[in-house]
């Protein structure tokens, strides 16, 4: 079989982790190869003879894509997120897709503390403002005490989760949480956690952290009526994906005094226009988009990636929990999904 690492400069995977990746496949016999492929047209013309695709980023594996591809079986994602695959035209076509879930909640749980704390402290304001030969002390946005905020979760998946237990449990903060998928058995073992309403959430919360998958639901989400809801001394932290939140209208709103802080480790296009309003202003926080960089998130990536394609290959079984499309189990026959 041949695979074929389809975003290989994205950023997110280092040559030497792909060079391990690439002895466990060969242990399978597949081979792999690496480019840099960026639109539709160059994937469909560089891997007509590809049974497997991997995306270290968020290439476009689109119908188009798929439908060009017959005999395309496996898409890999090293990530969590696949709202770039045609996740439908997969599971049509007989492709798997296959994603990393929870490799990397307790690193972005951390991250969206850090900003949390480093927004309420002002420490990258004051940080910068020490560089450029100042001596703010005591200035700027007066701390608020974060054992007297209550912190709202979009989204209680494992990041999520991870989060309310660093701040409910060292703070006991109140904690809020809007999450439709979350079925009673997460309820019933998180009492800690209030869930609720999308408009409770955004009225009641001083700190809204957004743990959720882009979807056509979830995009643009939180927007100008979204922010005209939350209180005027709010933080929106986001560590899932960029488009939940409209960018411009987040500006608007921080400029407006709609809400106070925020804190992004993704944004709408990537790397961000070098003209966006957000890296002026001091009560943003920036992160580029790495969110999942840690010692054991990275180590877990590459084993599950290790892992998942050749034991399909050469076992003929795959975790059901990895498939982002459960649909293809439907009529996909060859493997037995446990």
């Amino acid at each position: 079989m041949k695979a074929i690492v389809v975003d290989k400069d994205y950023g997110s995977v280092k040559p030497k982790e792909l060079d391990v990746v690439e002895k466990a496949y060969a242990q399978a016999g597949i081979t792999l190869d690496r480019m840099h492929l960026t639109t539709e047209d160059e994937i469909i013309a560089s891997c007509a003879d590809a049974q497997i695709l991997l995306g270290t980023g968020n290439p476009p594996i689109t119908a188009r894509v798929i439908e060009s591809l017959p005999s395309l079986k496996f898409v890999q994602r090293f990530g969590v997120g696949v709202n770039s695959i045609d996740l439908d035209a997969a599971a049509d076509h007989g492709v798997v897709v296959l994603f990393l879930p929870g490799f990397c909640a307790k690193e972005l749980a951390d991250l969206a503390f850090a900003m949390i704390m480093g927004l309420i402290r002002n420490t990258a304001y004051y940080d910068r403002e020490i560089r450029a030969g100042k001596w703010p002390k005591c200035e700027y946005l007066l701390p608020p005490d974060i054992r007297n905020m209550t912190l709202g979760l979009f989204g209680f998946g494992a990041a999520g989760s991870n989060l309310c237990k660093i701040v409910h449990g060292g703070f006991g903060c109140r904690v809020l949480a809007c999450d439709p998928y979350a079925g009673n058995a997460v309820k019933e073992a998180h009492p800690e956690v209030e869930f609720t309403d999308f408009d409770t959430l955004l009225t009641q919360s001083d700190i809204i952290s957004l743990h959720a998958a882009l979807t056509s639901e979830t995009h643009h989400l939180f927007n100008k009526d979204a922010f005209r809801k939350m209180k005027n001394t709010a933080m929106i932290i986001n560590t899932s994906r960029g488009p939940l939140i409209d960018q411009k209208d987040l500006a608007w709103a921080l400029e407006n005094g709609e809400i106070l802080y925020a804190g992004l480790d993704t944004v709408e296009i990537e790397p961000i226009d070098p003209a966006d309003p957000l890296l002026k202003m001091d009560n943003v926080i920036l992160s580029p988009h790495s969110g999942s960089y840690g010692e054991g998130a990275k180590k877990t990536q590459i084993e599950m990636v290790c892992a998942l394609i050749p034991d399909a290959v050469t076992k003929g079984i795959v975790p059901t929990r990895c498939i982002a499309n459960r649909k293809v189990m439907e009529s996909v026959r060859d493997y037995q999904f446990t």
